[in-house]
C-alpha cells in the first residue's frame, strides 16, 4: 500500500476511534442527588475533602451569618426546610451548592462522582446559574410559594420567573446577569469569574483579580488606560465602567 493510502487508513481508523470514544463519553450518566438522599454535615464533608474545606472557611459564604431580621430564611442557610421552619446548617455550607450529600458519602468509590453535584461539570449553563439563583436572584414560582424545591444539578430556571431588575436592589445578580451578552450570547454562568473555594480568596469571591480576570478574554482592553484613551484613574477597574455599584449587567458605559 502507497505511504498515501496508509495516511488515509490512518485517518479514517482514527476518526472512527474519536467517534468511539466521543459516544462513550456521552453515555457516562450526568450527576445526581438521588430523591432520598439525606444531608451529611459540612463537617462530614471535610472529613474527605480538607483542603476545600479549609479553602472555604475564608469565604464569605463560609462566614455567613443569617441576620436577625431576614424575611427570606433559604437565602441565609442550607438545607432550609419549608415545612419545619428549620435548616440543616445556618449560613451556606457545602450541600447548599453541592446537594445532599449522604448518598455520596456511603457509595462505592467508583459511584461517589455519579452521586455529587460539581457545578463545572454540569452540562447546562442555567443548570449551573440555577445554583447560584437560589439566593442571588428574587424571583416568583411558577407554582406555589417560594422557596421552590430545589436539588443542585436541576434548572431552577424552568420552575421560576425572574422578577424584574430594580436599581440599587442587592441579592439580585442572577436578574441581572440573564440580560447580559456574557449569558446570551457567550453563554457564560457565574463561575466563570466566581469559585467558592479559591486557595486564595480575592475580593467578590472572583478567580483572579481585575482586570487580570476580565483580560483573559478581552485581551485588546487588557491595557486599561489605551481603552479609555486616559480617561481611567488610578485605581480604576473594568467594573469602575462596566459594573457601576457591581450591577452584573456588563453594559457598555454611557458615553
Amino acid at each position: 500500500m502507497k505511504t498515501g493510502a496508509w495516511i488515509v487508513a490512518f485517518a479514517v481508523i482514527g476518526a472512527l476511534v474519536g467517534a468511539l470514544c466521543m459516544t462513550v463519553i456521552a453515555q457516562e450518566p450526568q450527576a445526581a442527588i438521588p430523591a432520598d438522599s439525606e444531608y451529611a454535615g459540612s463537617k462530614l464533608c471535610g472529613m474527605c475533602h480538607k483542603d476545600e474545606k479549609t479553602a472555604f472557611a475564608e469565604t464569605p459564604h463560609a462566614k455567613h451569618v443569617p441576620p436577625a431580621d431576614m424575611t427570606e430564611p433559604w437565602k441565609h442557610s442550607t438545607g432550609w426546610d419549608k415545612a419545619t421552619g428549620q435548616a440543616k446548617e445556618p449560613g451556606i455550607q457545602c450541600e447548599a451548592c453541592h446537594g445532599r450529600g449522604k448518598a455520596h458519602v456511603g457509595a462505592k468509590t467508583e459511584d461517589k462522582k455519579t452521586l455529587i453535584i460539581n457545578p463545572l461539570n454540569l452540562d447546562a449553563p442555567d443548570k449551573i446559574i440555577s445554583i447560584c439563583a437560589q439566593c442571588h436572584s428574587y424571583y416568583t414560582p411558577k407554582e406555589g410559594d417560594p422557596p421552590v424545591a430545589f436539588t443542585p444539578g436541576e434548572n431552577l430556571l424552568e420552575k421560576i420567573d425572574l422578577l424584574p431588575v430594580e436599581e440599587g436592589k442587592a441579592m439580585q445578580q442572577v436578574n441581572e446577569f440573564v440580560g447580559s451578552l456574557h449569558y446570551t450570547k457567550q453563554h457564560m454562568t457565574c463561575i466563570q469569574c466566581h469559585t467558592a473555594h479559591a486557595e486564595e480568596m480575592v475580593a467578590g469571591n472572583l478567580r483572579k483579580p481585575l482586570p487580570d480576570l476580565c483580560a483573559q478574554c478581552h485581551t485588546k482592553e487588557a491595557d486599561i488606560a489605551k481603552h479609555t484613551a486616559g480617561k481611567a484613574k488610578e485605581g480604576d477597574t473594568c467594573a469602575t465602567c462596566h459594573m457601576p455599584n457591581g450591577v452584573h449587567t456588563f453594559a457598555k458605559p454611557p458615553k
